[in-house]
């Protein structure tokens, strides 16, 4: 069984703990030093690692702050040359960290982009983790827990850009983030009798409706739905 604790989770932050017992690890550092260290309980030297998924500030911040305390960071190629003590990681290559073992996978986005399928050798879980993406790369089987992102319905969308929201910056979320339709629409085509739990997240402040979305899914999944 695998522990998800959510830090902070949207446009102004993210950052998620992922624990099987023996090990955690830090998803993504998009918040500042002082909230993840509480965050870990004060025990920020107990993290196996931590896997960053882009280079924008709200899934980045604390990256510096982590490598000078000593965490192993895995980040993606165009981060490694900007910080210092991360360590790159490449496309479908495995990464052992504690008793995690860990894929990562590129994803759509506007900069290099990964997310990641991580098993715990402890107690033989897998998770799945994808935040800005325009999509889902991959069909993924047998997955007991699900983090992964449902920023905005394009019925929402829609209806703000008849109200006068900006057609680029609309285009740029549906270019650059996934759609809960989308998501449904991937769900309803998969085998989710393995899930034990999936997490909603990064969802906007003005493009979704946390419940729905919530509903929606656990409807297709009939697992249990969390909104980080």
């Amino acid at each position: 069984m695998l522990d998800i604790k959510v830090l902070a989770s949207g446009s102004k932050g993210n950052a998620y703990l992922v624990g099987d017992g023996k090990s955690r690890l830090l998803l993504d550092a998009g918040i500042s030093m002082q909230r993840i260290a509480e965050g870990c309980d004060w025990k920020v030297s107990e993290l196996a690692g931590a896997l960053i998924t882009h280079a924008h500030d709200d899934h980045s911040h604390a990256v510096d702050d982590l490598t000078r305390r000593g965490i192993k960071v895995y980040v993606p190629l165009d981060m490694a040359a900007k910080h210092d003590g991360t360590k790159p990681y490449v496309s479908l290559v495995n990464i052992t960290l504690g008793t995690f073992d860990v894929v990562p996978f590129k994803v759509d986005h506007d900069v290099l982009c990964y997310g990641f399928r991580i098993k715990s050798v402890a107690t033989g879980d897998q998770l799945i983790y994808i935040t800005d993406a325009a999509g889902m790369p991959y069909r993924f089987e047998d997955i007991n827990y699900w983090l992964v992102e449902a920023n905005y319905s394009v019925d929402i969308l829609d209806k703000r850009v008849e109200e006068g929201m900006d057609r680029t910056r609309a285009n740029r979320v549906v270019k650059t983030h996934m759609a809960v339709e989308d998501l449904e629409a991937y769900f309803e085509e998969l085998d989710t009798s393995m899930a034990n739990a999936i997490w909603l997240c990064h969802l906007s402040d003005d493009n979704s409706d946390a419940e729905d979305f919530r509903e929606r899914i656990r409807r297709v999944t009939g697992a249990p739905v969390y909104v980080a």
